[in-house]
């Protein structure tokens, strides 16, 4: 990309900014290098068979949760409690009958095999309704309300594996001498540093339609893939089990992902989804329909997941009947009447083995995965409809903007509009989480840096207004000063996934910021030429991109709402929408689309470790054939033992009138490699992005461009003075009598290097006009003592004339 600056002949003086990224890595041990696993070990899997055997049945397949270094996590569910649930692992599984299971179940362990117990819980929350798509003998009526399921977890934790190493496992729970064993599938433990995998990032799959056919294509196109990380919204209503596990429709949340689904598809075929999570891990973000809404006094799932109440207000209204309803002051009843008066991600957290090193427990976390730092946040809202009605006494309905006119007496009926479940804004305790998050080892020190969550900062869909804040309550009376109607208000300036947490962690080098939540897909580049942020969710379906290039325009209140609150078309949040670099979908006219928002396409998107690739695959489901690559980038750091640098660019400009026009080829990451061991110190080095200069003003008076750079700072609070960088001016073109500029070496003991200003380039007066192109080779040197991390600077380049 080229940014272009350009000094109009009668203009003020200008200023602009351009960000870019310079990368280098500070080692911890030179010249040590990663050990590769032995020759014909790693992923020697025999042959596997994925049928299930038994007596019984399961109501999943095993998936993987949290592996360590030497281990992992198996999950699985039945219908039934069972007395024996155990994992077995090894070479000699897949040859077990469904006897000698049962003797292994039972304790028996056979030759080749090692038997791991696992521990059995129920849910507590799960349930079923008339909306359940179930056989109909299953399916309550109507009158019944919400009935409960009865569902069991099983996990066992598996120990004592190696590092590139799968081995093959099954899952069995037993009772009675009757067995239910799962095929054989593989396991392995967490990826050693610098051992390639290939990441799948995905969301909303909401048992939609194209859900199973995205997942079928996913695995036959990336073979084996290592891990998931999804963005939230699973499925859409989180209590209800058959969501989970077992929807006749054919697209569970669990059977897409291991391919045993069998959904028909827009195209009329159907699709059974991919066999993924039984061999790779998963790492969800909380979506709103991963929570459920007040059940106290509800009829339905459906009733219940739409009618959150905010905890604060379900806290208030529980000192009011206290004495009636827990009058033993038991803290479980209290904390369960206010659970069931306001919303829950239980369900969530009960299926789930994550982290749990925050405040939020499991409904935000961070982990390493390999060469991969996860940050997964809590970031969602309830959803609500668009209705806006000014008469007060005409709101038949609660939505985002109002609340009904009947339900003001009533705090727990009322909606409290898109009111968010975890805040995450600048005060809030898990922005104080994620800033320790952001500056520790793990963070600083991981080749990639991914955030996931489910509502970011910067998208094209409907979802992503009103702006995500906290719903401005406007209570409207009549002459007597009786509340007579209540409406939201959204205020721009209160957008804190925009004004918070975005510069949190642009500020913090992230690499990829995934979000889902609008069930299309699109990109956006951070001006520090670092960040990207990707919503690739156009898994099922869309609910469309709101662009001038689509046609659509988002539903926006009239008044009495502050119409500058509301934007029908673009990105709430400012940046430019990247056009797909490969096969972007295109406009009648030919023109390029900065989206995908299809109901017959689906897309799925890979990280590759081993190359920094971030690539999007698109799948026509109406003209059949294979998913062709979409959209491709890189991120990330060099491989290496140490961590990145990053020098921000800054270009400046001061000159009088005239047609004074300069420009930098590339806002991309500069890199500077590993730095080595040289001597006392440590060094690297790298080239700075060309720098165009063009001066066709009148008299030609004299120009030069200078730079200087500040101190350079980590994440854990390190330093490296700005005298370790210098630099080698280049005239790669010459044009316009511009002259390079001296060289300038880093000087760790004078304190010099480029911590006072320096000429990369100038023009005496009177000189051609003309254009030149000006470069420089960049070196930073730093104290062998140096602390790891990852360092930040700004180089500003002032251009003068």
């Amino acid at each position: 990309m080229r940014t272009l600056h350009r000094r109009p002949r009668s203009a003020p003086p200008l200023v602009t900014l351009v960000s870019l990224a310079l990368v280098a890595s500070l080692t911890t041990a030179p010249g040590a290098v990663a050990s590769a696993p032995a020759a014909g070990v790693a992923g020697a899997v025999p042959a596997l068979t994925t049928d299930r055997t038994g007596d019984l049945d399961l109501l999943s397949d095993p998936f993987l949760q949290l592996p360590t270094a030497d281990g992992v996590r198996v999950v699985w569910f039945t219908e039934f409690e069972g007395t024996d649930s155990v994992t077995l692992v090894g070479d000699g599984v897949a040859a077990l009958t469904a006897s000698q299971l049962a003797v292994a179940a039972d304790g028996g362990v056979p030759a080749g095999v090692t038997r791991v117990e696992a521990r059995t819980t129920r849910l507590s929350r799960v349930a079923e309704d008339a909306s359940s798509q179930l056989p109909p003998e299953l399916r309550p009526d109507a009158a019944d309300g919400i009935v409960d399921r009865t569902v069991y977890r099983h996990e066992a934790a598996v120990t004592g594996l190696e590092p590139g190493v799968s081995v093959p496992y099954r899952v069995v729970s037993a009772v009675g001498g009757a067995v239910a064993a799962s095929g054989t599938f593989s396991l392995q433990p967490q990826p050693a540093p610098g051992e390639g995998s290939t990441i799948l990032l995905t969301s909303d799959h909401q048992a939609m339609v194209n859900t199973p056919a995205n997942l079928q294509a996913a695995a036959q196109t990336l073979g084996d893939i290592d891990a998931v990380f999804l963005a939230g919204d699973l499925v859409n209503i989180p209590d209800r089990a058959s969501e989970w596990f077992d929807d006749t429709r054919g697209s569970a949340f669990f059977p897409s992902l291991q391919g045993r689904g069998g959904r028909t598809s827009t195209d009329g075929a159907v699709y059974q989804g991919g066999q993924i999570l039984q061999n790779a891990p998963l790492y969800p973000a909380v979506g709103n329909h991963e929570v459920q809404g007040r059940r106290a006094g509800a009829k339905s799932l459906g009733a219940s997941f739409n009618a959150p109440v905010p905890r604060e207000v379900a806290e208030a209204e529980y000192a009011k009947v206290a004495a009636s309803v827990n009058p033993g002051d038991d803290p479980a009843v209290e904390a369960r009447w206010i659970e069931d008066n306001s919303f829950s991600t239980t369900t969530y957290e009960e299926i789930f083995t994550l982290p749990e090193d925050s405040p939020g427990g499991e409904t935000y976390y961070a982990t390493t995965f390999g060469d991969v730092r996860l940050v997964s946040l809590y970031s969602t809202r309830i959803w609500r409809g668009t209705a806006a009605q000014a008469d007060p006494a005409a709101r038949t309905s609660s939505s985002r903007y109002q609340e009904a006119a009947a339900n003001l007496d009533d705090p727990l009926a009322q909606g409290y509009g898109e009111h968010v479940f975890e805040a995450i804004d600048a005060s809030s305790e898990q922005y104080a989480w994620l800033s320790e998050e952001l500056q520790s080892e793990e963070f600083t020190n991981a080749r990639y840096r991914v955030v996931i969550l489910h509502e970011g900062p910067q998208g094209l869909g409907d979802n992503i207004m009103p702006v995500f804040a906290d719903p401005v309550r406007i209570e409207e009376k009549d002459e007597a000063g009786a509340v007579v109607g209540v409406r939201y208000e959204y205020p721009t300036s209160a957008n804190s996934l925009l004004y918070d947490l975005q510069p949190l962690l642009e500020d913090a080098g992230v690499d990829l910021v995934q979000n889902g939540h609008s069930h299309l897909w699109n990109r956006f580049e951070s001006d520090n030429g670092i960040t990207h942020f990707l919503e690739t969710s156009n898994t099922g379906n869309t609910y469309g991109a709101f662009h001038a290039l689509s046609g659509r325009s988002r539903p926006l209140p009239g008044a009495p709402w502050d119409a500058a609150n509301y934007l029908a078309q673009g990105n709430p949040g400012g940046l430019a929408p990247v056009v797909p670099t490969v096969n972007p979908h295109r406009a009648s006219d030919g023109t390029p689309l900065p989206f995908v928002q299809s109901n017959t396409n689906a897309v799925f998107t890979a990280l590759d470790t081993a190359t920094g690739e971030v690539t999007s695959y698109d799948l026509d489901l109406a003209a059949g054939g294979k998913p062709r690559i979409l959209d491709r980038f890189t991120i990330g750091r060099p491989a290496g033992d140490g961590t990145g640098v990053d020098l921000m660019v800054s270009v400046t400009a001061e000159s009088t009138p005239g047609e004074l026009v300069w420009s930098v080829a590339s806002d991309a990451p500069v890199d500077l490699g590993v730095a080595a061991p040289a001597g006392d110190r440590t060094a690297a080095h790298g080239t700075l992005h060309e720098v165009s200069v063009t001066d066709t003003r009148q008299g030609s008076p004299a120009w030069y461009l200078t730079g200087q750079v500040g101190d350079f700072r980590s994440g854990s609070g390190s330093t490296l003075a700005a005298s370790s960088l210098g630099w080698e001016p280049r005239l790669l073109r010459p044009g316009g009598g511009t002259r390079q500029g001296v060289t300038v070496e880093p000087d760790l003991l004078a304190g010099k290097g480029l911590a006072t200003p320096s000429v990369l380039g100038s023009a005496p007066p009177g000189h051609d006009q003309g254009t030149a192109v000006l470069g420089a080779e960049l070196s930073l040197e730093a104290p062998v003592e140096a602390p790891t991390g990852r360092y930040t600077s700004t180089l500003t380049l002032t251009a003068l004339g």
